[in-house]
């Protein structure tokens, strides 16, 4: 998986991050990580406008907090120091949330980096999260990803369970690309299956993307739903990513990029994520990033960030910023088994395995 984008080189991220150095790991002080998730509790309502049948979260529980001011009381206080700020959800859609351009305005204050990732369904009436990307966006650090998942209207209801935003989507795709801000980086994700991956839809797909001009289009296979027996992560993997690997493959292979034209084109295998790799000793993904779940718990990662996983809780979302760096500290716990997460059905997702696989193999 070398062919990728430097944002999804990910040990090279925690190396630069640290200092490239590994000294301060598991040193017993407090060293922010790279990134600050933020999972905004959706409108308190619904967590997600979609039901996309391989979102990982869909089997978690999702209860919707109500914390988005003590979030930011604590953003203020942390000022620049986790440098970048990622708004998704493990099971939420950022943008059903009003205080989201709040967020982002906050990030970009203190000089850190944002990036959303979002169905897209409500770009074009969310002016005023339009408004603060443009505003703010001030490198190529800065990003919004889009799930976009299909390549015409039809393929896209079926993937989404969700009829008639396909265009919109679209349409609120190039308004991002229209922004008066050269700097913001315009992602889009699509995964394939069985509903969305003729070549004549990922044709439509890759002519949408660069008729737009956005930074990069990332095509892979979803993994399994989060919350599940590994023996039936295993027999989806069987069944589904291995088994159609070849044939999705064999379809986005003309489009993949051979050197750094835009859009940048590429391939995830899924060899990428396996359970059956999972089987290293420490976690130092807390290094790399620590979670605000929806439900308004600080959760271990973005993987766990479901009461689902309530061992991987470090505590209620503080105001109080010693609260909060004392939880970072915990979580640069040497003696954390992985297992734990691993016998509740939650896994690591591509990001940590690859980092953790890293660490494993430099220490044993």
């Amino acid at each position: 998986m070398s062919n990728r984008p430097i944002g999804y080189k990910y040990w090279t991220q925690l190396r630069e991050h640290l200092g490239n150095t590994k000294g301060c790991v598991f040193d017993g002080e407090l060293v922010y990580p790279r990134q600050l998730e933020i999972h905004l509790p959706g409108n308190h309502l619904i967590p997600c406008n979609f039901n996309c049948s391989h979102c990982q979260g869909r089997k978690l529980k999702q209860p919707l907090g109500d914390w988005e001011q003590i979030g930011l009381s604590l953003l203020r206080q942390l000022e620049d120091s986790i440098p970048y700020h990622i708004y998704g959800g493990a099971y939420t859609e950022p943008l059903l949330n009003g205080w989201l351009p709040h967020y982002i305005a906050l990030t970009k204050q203190f000089g850190c980096s944002f990036g959303v990732h979002t169905n897209g369904s409500m770009l074009t009436e969310r002016t005023d999260f339009l408004d603060v990307v443009e505003q703010t966006a001030s490198s190529k650090k800065d990003y919004v990803s889009i799930s976009l998942d299909a390549g015409d209207q039809k393929s896209h209801s079926f993937v989404k369970r969700k009829g008639g935003y396909f265009n919109i989507i679209v349409r609120g795709i190039r308004k991002l690309k229209e922004l008066d801000n050269p700097n913001l980086s315009i992602r889009i994700v699509y995964l394939m299956n069985n509903l969305n991956s003729e070549p004549d839809v990922i044709k439509k797909a890759v002519d949408i993307a660069r008729d737009i001009g956005v930074d990069s289009l990332r095509f892979s296979i979803p993994y399994d739903n989060y919350g599940v027996d590994f023996d039936h992560v295993r027999g989806y993997k069987q069944h589904m990513e291995l088994r159609y690997k070849d044939e999705y493959y064999s379809v986005v292979e003309p489009y993949l990029s051979k050197g750094n034209e835009k859009p940048f084109i590429f391939w995830i295998p899924p060899e990428c994520q396996d359970v059956d790799k999972l089987t290293y000793r420490q976690c130092i993904y807390s290094y790399y990033q620590i979670t605000l779940g929806a439900d308004g718990y600080v959760y271990r990662c973005s993987s766990t960030a479901s009461p689902s996983f309530k061992a991987c809780r470090l505590g209620k979302i503080p105001d109080s910023l010693d609260a909060f760096n004392a939880m970072i500290i915990a979580n640069h716990n040497p003696n954390w088994k992985p297992q734990t997460c691993f016998s509740m059905g939650a896994r690591c997702n591509r990001i940590a395995m690859e980092i953790n696989e890293e660490w494993d193999s430099q220490k044993h």
